[in-house]
């Protein structure tokens, strides 16, 4: 009866250790034996370490590296050549709130925004100069900052050669048959200087004016006076410089790598401290061929129209200039291209040929398809929160199914706003993960595939040899500190 029941004891032994064996291993006998016998090719499982992903093995254990557990890889490999994949629960996606937005096409716009300074309209100055020798009699601009108009007078001048010319004019009209003398003595007053108001009045009255007086030839404000009462002046010497500030140029500092993203004619909104709650609207009229070594900047003069006189030169203003982005991230045509401008006088702009207003000179085409051309679509945009940027390369999950992601290396354009333009990498209707991507970024890595800061998967980067093969030279464990039995210290 003892004996009875030992055996009876061995065989339950036997089988629980049996279990115990089968349920460490974590498969069945029947399984075991379709492993030997070589069943339907099947994924092989892969074990990884939390803590250092890089480790890669075919069984489960302890990391080589820390000692922690092995846990399985999950996620899903595309097909032979494909992009990896990332395959999240329902939970998983839940608790790391991921969210997407679709790729789509938008009219986007780029705001360049940089500082300006206001300047005179240089093509609005004028200089008062004498063509004679004399002597300031009397001023009628007394100081600077005073607003004159066209043909206001501003100083009496005595002028020893003007009054020799005077002379000769009446001598040559005393004589009927002297026609051709008195021209030449008219023509000759017109070139020192004189009116052709002075020059008929002088022969209407026949009688020698001493002191000549000097008029404005423009309107516009006196911004600097050279000349005092009874000073005397050389031929050529400026007396008075005159400006017009119906329209200023404010002068825009734009570094070279926004240079693409200016054009001629696009809009521009002024901003002066000195003006609050205004706002100004100029137009790019020029790009300055040079580049400032010191600043690296391009000088963009903007054209404004000043008629209210608020801007003053001189003034410090903000100034942001907006560029519509084509498909590329390219600026848009601003509408004028086809239309006719003056080389000289770029603010000035027709819808026909013709001569330029100010100077005469033809009108030119403005460079560009013409405004009444098809626009170009617009372009792929997708928001800003979906690119991981990690300074060389720029990088987007797409969601190929519910919970299912894709790595996708993008190429993109100029932010604008909260988007941003796409030329390469996406195609319309796909959705990118713009909240949440940096934990599947943290998945990718963890499974040592490919990543944002890993191109080619953790493991690859860091050189470890697939195939499950354990490390060659395991990191040692420290040795255990020993005691010294007679004194109890540790060594």
């Amino acid at each position: 009866m003892k004996r009875s029941l030992q055996v009876v004891l061995a065989a339950a032994l036997i089988a629980l250790g049996v279990a115990i064996g089968y349920s460490l291993h974590g498969r069945s006998p029947k399984s075991a034996a379709e492993s030997r016998n070589g069943p339907a090719a099947t994924s092989q499982q892969v074990w990884t370490c939390s803590m250092h992903p890089q480790v890669r093995l075919d069984r489960p254990g302890k990391c080589p590296i820390c000692a922690m557990p092995l846990i399985p890889a999950g996620g899903e490999q595309g097909a032979a050549g494909g992009a990896p994949l990332l395959q999240l629960s329902e939970h998983a996606v839940a608790m790391a709130s991921v969210d997407t937005a679709p790729v789509e096409r938008r009219e986007l716009s780029r705001e360049l925004r940089t500082v300006g300074k206001v300047e005179f309209n240089e093509s609005s100055l004028a200089t008062i100069t004498p063509r004679v020798d004399g002597y300031a009699e009397r001023l009628f601009v007394n100081f600077t900052g005073v607003a004159i108009n066209k043909g206001d007078h501003l100083a009496e001048v005595y002028s020893p050669e003007l009054l020799v010319a005077q002379q000769e004019l009446l001598i040559a009209s005393q004589d009927e048959r002297s026609g051709p003398l008195v021209e030449t003595a008219k023509t000759k007053l017109r070139l020192l200087g004189l009116t052709e108001a002075q020059v008929a009045n002088l022969v209407e009255k026949r009688q020698i004016t001493e002191r000549i007086t000097l008029y404005s030839p423009i309107d516009g404000t006196v911004i600097e006076k050279l000349v005092v009462d009874k000073a005397a002046f050389k031929a050529g010497e400026p007396l008075f410089r005159i400006a017009n500030l119906e329209s200023v140029w404010v002068y825009v500092d734009v570094y070279e790598y926004d240079l693409p993203w200016i054009r001629f004619g696009q809009k521009v909104s002024i901003i002066a401290e000195a003006v609050p709650g205004a706002t100004f609207e100029g137009m790019v009229t020029f790009v300055q061929p040079i580049v400032n070594d010191l600043t690296r900047t391009i000088r963009v003069p903007v054209h404004v129209v000043n008629s209210d006189q608020k801007l003053k030169p001189g003034m410090f203003v903000s100034v942001v200039v907006h560029a519509a982005l084509g498909p590329a991230g390219e600026a848009r045509p601003t509408g004028l291209e086809g239309k006719y401008s003056c080389p000289m006088h770029p603010q000035v702009v027709r819808d026909a040929r013709g001569p330029c207003p100010i100077c005469e000179m033809p009108l030119e085409t403005v460079p560009g398809a013409p405004s009444g051309a098809t626009p170009a679509a617009p372009g792929l945009a997708i928001p800003v929160t979906a690119v991981l940027d990690s300074g060389t390369r720029k990088l987007v999950y797409v969601e190929k199914a519910a919970g299912l992601f894709e790595p996708r290396e993008i190429v993109i354009g100029p932010r604008s706003g909260t988007y941003c333009s796409v030329s390469k990498g996406l195609d319309e209707g796909e959705r990118v993960v713009v909240r949440g991507n940096f934990f599947i970024d943290s998945q990718f890595q963890l499974q040592g595939q490919p990543s944002l800061l890993y191109p080619g998967g953790l493991h690859a980067s860091m050189g470890h040899q697939h195939g499950g093969d354990r490390p060659t030279n395991p990191p040692k464990q420290p040795a255990p500190a020993t005691q010294d039995e007679h004194s109890g210290h540790k060594r």
